[in-house]
């Protein structure tokens, strides 16, 4: 039944047009914020697979609101799923971004992001604070982008962790409507301000992104570099301006 309620809200938004707050990328943002007044529909759809393990999936829907020329806030509800399981409601989310520059006015446009993640039942890692910083640069119909991430996670009679890691990607988009690009992402995790080199991850992988009028559709696959990381992880990311 959730997972029925979830696709009808989907269809219903798809036939919504306005402004979205176009992403070329699924694993790493660009240096861009919603403007004021505007607000979007974001759905996330994250499959991984593992040879010999169930696949499993994340689904993250989120509204996005333009609060300012350099603000913007968003919420999510994040849903997951095993594969021969039901859905299930797993967290809630907040985040939001701040520019410290308008387009152009500093070098690689850099914007601070800030995140807050709550599962709904306690474990490991059961509250998130996330931060990152989001730089980029356009070279013609190239765009670059980067985001050095940290994390600290953490919940009542477990043990609290960090993580440190890197997104970034690179795309070429020939038009506004079409781009194909290549994306990295990776985290090493500390436990008790110590590293343990057994507990990094990388993955890399293709990205395309569509726009249809005013919406988009952008699809990663990202193929893991060593034991730790998920064999392979595919994300389908859609924007509906609201």
């Amino acid at each position: 039944m959730l997972k029925k309620s979830i696709l009808t809200v989907l269809v219903l938004l798809l036939a919504i047009s306005a402004n979205a707050d176009r992403r070329k990328y699924v694993w790493t943002y660009q240096t861009t914020t919603m403007s004021p007044g505007d607000a979007e529909f974001e759905f996330y759809q994250t499959t991984k697979v593992n040879e010999g393990s169930p696949d499993k999936w994340e689904y993250y829907i989120e509204v996005e609101q333009g609060i300012s020329p350099k603000v913007d806030f968003s919420i999510y509800q994040i849903f997951t799923q095993t594969q021969g399981e039901s859905v299930k409601w797993d967290a809630f989310q907040v985040r939001t971004r701040y520019r410290f520059g308008l387009p152009g006015e500093i070098a690689f446009d850099p914007v601070l992001y800030i995140e807050y993640r709550r599962k709904m039942n306690n474990g490991p890692g059961r509250n998130k604070f996330e931060t990152k910083l989001l730089v980029g640069k356009d070279i013609e119909k190239i765009n670059i982008s980067a985001n050095p991430v940290f994390e600290y996670l953490w919940a009542s009679g477990y043990e609290s962790y960090k993580e440190v890691g890197l997104d970034a990607a690179i795309s070429y988009a020939p038009t506004y409507k079409f781009s194909i690009g290549l994306e990295s992402t990776s985290r090493q995790y500390y436990y008790s301000d110590e590293l343990k080199d057994d507990k990094f991850k990388s993955s890399f992988g293709p990205t395309v992104s569509f726009a249809s009028g005013d919406n988009y559709y952008s699809l990663g696959v990202a193929f893991g570099l060593n034991d730790n990381a998920d064999d392979t992880m595919i994300r389908f990311l859609m924007g509906i301006g609201i």
